[in-house]
């Protein structure tokens, strides 16, 4: 099957709504950059932002993608965090042969993905004996390639640590925005995590949403509140 894009004019497009962005530190790709399988994504945080400044850049960039696809295609832009979710994300989306599924990994500091990625990495023969941090390192110097930002951007200072990792690992990791879910499920899948997040790691009252635009708004609440917790 050939698609109707190709991996130029998406780049194109992200590198153009890149340019409006003003929290996002870099944004590069991983992996081979098949459009008719999907496009690997790292996107880091300016260590100044607010997460939820961050994380609604992140959605309104995805937006946009998705709106370019489907006026000039009809296809969609269709989001996912992690390899083992992607399969399911595309069933539930109703996932066609036109559309662009993208692998989304957010990250607000090097540890962070330090953390995230160290099981995978721990467990790679190519990589035996050597330290999971170094492992970690050597794949982004050998296949992150950024469109906005530069790969020494990961090793400054400023970006090194956040004591809020986990946090965020699970926050990206089950943001299901820019999914495609339909609206009754997304509603009800975030409503899940809200009560997770809010009630148990944060020990807050509890939000509802009612619909997607207030699933919107309630994920960037919790962004802030994981900002501020100091538990």
């Amino acid at each position: 099957m050939v698609e109707p894009y190709t991996w130029d004019e998406i780049k194109g497009v992200l590198s153009k709504e890149l340019k409006k962005t003003r929290h996002i530190m870099t944004f590069g790709t991983i992996g081979s950059l098949n459009v008719k399988h999907d496009i690997d994504t790292i996107i880091t945080k300016k260590p100044r932002s607010r997460s939820a400044d961050f994380f609604k850049e992140i959605h309104k960039l995805f937006d946009n993608v998705d709106r370019y696809l489907n006026k000039k295609y009809g296809a969609r832009a269709i989001r996912f965090s992690r390899f083992s979710h992607e399969e399911e994300v595309k069933y539930i989306a109703s996932f066609k042969k036109n559309d662009l599924a993208f692998h989304v990994m957010a990250y607000i500091s090097l540890d962070q993905i330090f953390l995230h990625w160290s099981y995978d990495l721990r467990m790679s023969e190519r990589y035996a004996g050597v330290k999971v941090n170094k492992k970690v390192i050597n794949e982004l110097k050998k296949s992150y390639s950024c469109i906005l930002g530069s790969l020494d951007d990961l090793f400054k200072p400023s970006f090194k640590s956040n004591k809020k990792g986990d946090a965020f690992i699970l926050l990206n990791d089950l943001d299901r925005i820019n999914s495609h879910f339909p609206e009754k499920f997304l509603v009800f899948r975030m409503n899940v995590f809200f009560d997770h997040m809010f009630r148990k790691m944060l020990e807050m009252e509890v939000p509802k949403a009612k619909n997607k635009k207030e699933v919107r708004k309630i994920f960037y609440k919790m962004c802030d509140a994981i900002d501020k917790y100091r538990g």
